[in-house]
This record gives C-alpha cells, sequence and structure tokens, in this order.
C-alpha cells in the first residue's frame, strides 16, 4: 500500500515541478530534463508516470479545470438564481483562482489548436464548459452564440488583467475585487437581463 502512495506521491511530485517550470518560464517549451532534475530522478523514470511532456500538461490542465469548475462554476441551483449575481460571483471567483493559482489554463490554451499539448478527451471538456456557459450566457442576455463568446472572453479580461497586479504586490486583493466587480457589473449592464 505504501508503494502505491509513494508512486501517486512521485506522480504529484513530477506534475508539482512541471508547473512551477511552466509558472517561472511562462511558455510551455519544458524539457524533460529540467523537469528531471527539479524532481531529482532521472529522465527515464519520468517515462514511468507520463508519456512526455504533453501528457504532463494534460494532466495539469484538467487538475486545474477541476479546480476552476469547483470555485468558479458551482451548480446554478445552488446559489443565487440571478444571472447578474452568479456572474459576479463567477468572476470573484476567477479572480481569487487566478491569483492563488497563476495562468496555467491560460498559458495552456493560447497553444494554437494543431501545437496544442491536450488531449482529445481534454479539448471536448473545455469546449462543453465553454458551451454550458455560453448557452447561460446567451439566454439570460438575449445575445446569439458568438455575441456570448465574445462577451465572456472580453469580461474575462479583468480578472486576468488585475491578478498580475496582485500577484506582484502592486494592488492588495480587496482593490482587485472592487474593480473586478465594477468593471464586470458595468460590462454586464450594458445589456438587458432576460426576466425569469
Amino acid at each position: 500500500m505504501e508503494a502505491v502512495a509513494a508512486e501517486g506521491d512521485r506522480e504529484q511530485e513530477v506534475l508539482a515541478a512541471a508547473e512551477a517550470l511552466i509558472r517561472e518560464g511562462r511558455t510551455l517549451n519544458l524539457s524533460l530534463g529540467d523537469i528531471a532534475e527539479r524532481v531529482g530522478v532521472s529522465r527515464s523514470l519520468l517515462y514511468v508516470y507520463f508519456d512526455g511532456i504533453p501528457a504532463m500538461i494534460d494532466a495539469l490542465f484538467n487538475r486545474h479545470l477541476d479546480r476552476m469548475e469547483r470555485t468558479v462554476l458551482p451548480d446554478p441551483a445552488e446559489g443565487s438564481s440571478d444571472f447578474h449575481d452568479r456572474a459576479l460571483e463567477a468572476f470573484d471567483a476567477y479572480l481569487d483562482y487566478l491569483i492563488d493559482n497563476g495562468p496555467i489554463l491560460q498559458l495552456i490554451l493560447r497553444e494554437r489548436h494543431q501545437d496544442s499539448p491536450l488531449g482529445p478527451a481534454s479539448r471536448q471538456r473545455f469546449r462543453s464548459l465553454l458551451r454550458r456557459i455560453a448557452r447561460e450566457t446567451c439566454q439570460a442576455l438575449d445575445l446569439a452564440p458568438r455575441e456570448a463568446f465574445v462577451l465572456l472572453e472580453l469580461i474575462a479580461g479583468i480578472p486576468e488583467s488585475l491578478a498580475p497586479l496582485v500577484r506582484l504586490d502592486q494592488i492588495d486583493r480587496a482593490t482587485a475585487h472592487a474593480t473586478c466587480r465594477r468593471l464586470v457589473a458595468a460590462s454586464l449592464n450594458a445589456f438587458k437581463v432576460r426576466a425569469g
């Protein structure tokens, strides 16, 4: 039983090393040698846990997507029934997620489709998540799907711009949240929210 736990711990160590290198370099251009050196193992041992760098990045992506889904996208039945309130809460939670975790998801998602390190299941999972959010936005704001995607992408830029300022101690978390809420609310208020 201890051997199984140790293997799981080693796999988590490998992922933690890969994530640290991505954060430090702000790039997905990792080498197995750098990861092995960070963990203190041989390069060949990394293949026991992952098929290569893309598999590590895919695992990191799923780990972070799990975290984000839990914190940013709670079940609508559990929270406020008002779209505007839920959206403000979600973007507040997204800001906290970015402050606490950094831009890992952004770095992974900025890769072009042909260069994407994500496997088909991860890409499908992310597309399903985006469709779910866009569908709710379309219904609440009476927007076409393309408009909803663009609006969400533009609003997401607000916490994505504020989080690095907090991480660099240029503003405090409370100021970032107040700014985020004010800008997100103004963006949403530009559209008439459907009743019901």
